[in-house]
């Protein structure tokens, strides 16, 4: 089976008969047989050529890179081998189809109050005042918003009372939401969450025909895979929201995973390793699907989310974004 891995340490990466070989600076080296790579994740200092990225490319392994402290930077991806031509016509016309394209921009965010909600209903004990009666209120008036912007105004007036609730849950100080840089470890933490949920999310696209750079809720723009915002925000609370809970609330992540200043709050490679790791475990759990009848893992229900997207754009079944029920 194929999985994700991580690189930390700084060196170069080569291609060496059918693996992906990484030399250290110290001299040690690693293979990977490229047959058991879904992607990889860069975050050290890493030298590399076109004939490794060639080779990357004819076996589909995408490339996440990351900076010395763990931000971002883009993502290779190889030219899809997954393509439909009546697909990518459907969701371009979605898009340019101004009613449709508010429609499921709206059923995005739908998705992630929902879900935003459920989980904080089930940690209820732990908030002092449980009252979400704001949050289902401003859940309610999506319906009323014209477009895509009055519909990201209503989102970020939701996550204002969610955030704080969030903090409540966990124990952690909270001054309002900064991501770039982030402050305080439960900034620091959604940030660095939320990007690996993008990464999977358009792991999980590349699986299935989407075109990654066509989306409805967050604007499609050149060197961006824009659907995979659109797609993790469902999955925000699911996944990532109730990771965090769980390492702070099992004190699993601890101050010295962090370097603090007073611009900055961001995990150390100690600290980032031990969220991979339970992120990683995370997807791997399994819940009963109903729809199946079998039990699917959380990696899947992105996968399976893909696919509902993909139906409601080539056929007449209405998208409905994923409801937690558990």
């Amino acid at each position: 089976m194929k999985k994700n891995y991580f690189v930390f340490s700084s060196g170069t990466l080569k291609r060496k008969d059918n693996t992906v070989a990484l030399e250290k600076l110290d001299g040690k080296k690693k293979h990977i047989p490229v047959e058991k790579i879904e992607s990889l994740y860069l975050f050290g200092e890493i030298t590399f050529n076109t004939r490794l990225l060639s080779f990357l490319t004819q076996k589909q392994v995408l490339v996440h890179m990351f900076n010395r402290n763990g931000w971002y930077i883009g993502s290779f991806g190889p030219r899809k081998k997954k393509i439909s031509g009546k697909l990518k016509i459907n969701q371009v016309k979605a898009y340019l189809n101004k009613k449709r394209r508010l429609g499921l921009a709206l059923l995005f965010i739908d998705g992630a109050m929902y879900n935003m909600i459920r989980l904080l209903q089930r940690n209820k004990e732990n908030i002092e005042k449980p009252d979400i009666t704001d949050l289902k209120d401003l859940k309610e008036q999506l319906p009323t918003a014209k477009n895509v912007n009055q519909l990201m105004a209503i989102e970020g007036t939701f996550r204002q009372f969610y955030y704080p609730l969030l903090a409540e849950i966990t124990s952690q100080e909270f001054t309002g939401r900064k991501k770039r840089p982030p402050v305080g470890k439960l900034n620091s933490l959604i940030s660095f969450g939320n990007t690996l949920l993008y990464t999977t999310t358009l792991n999980k696209i590349y699986q299935t025909q989407l075109d990654p750079t066509v989306s409805y809720l967050h604007e499609p723009c050149e060197m961006r895979f824009s659907l995979s915002l659109d797609i993790a925000e469902i999955f925000k609370p699911i996944i990532v929201d109730r990771l965090i809970i769980s390492l702070f609330n099992k004190k699993q992540i601890d101050e010295k995973d962090f370097d603090e200043d007073f611009n900055s709050t961001l995990l150390n490679e100690s600290g980032r390793t031990k969220f991979i790791t339970a992120y990683e475990d995370f997807l791997k759990n399994t819940i009963f699907y109903p729809k199946l009848k079998r039990k699917t893992s959380y990696g899947s229900l992105i996968r399976f989310e893909c696919y509902k997207l993909i139906k409601s754009l080539i056929e007449t079944e209405d998208y409905k974004p994923l409801h937690m029920w558990w």
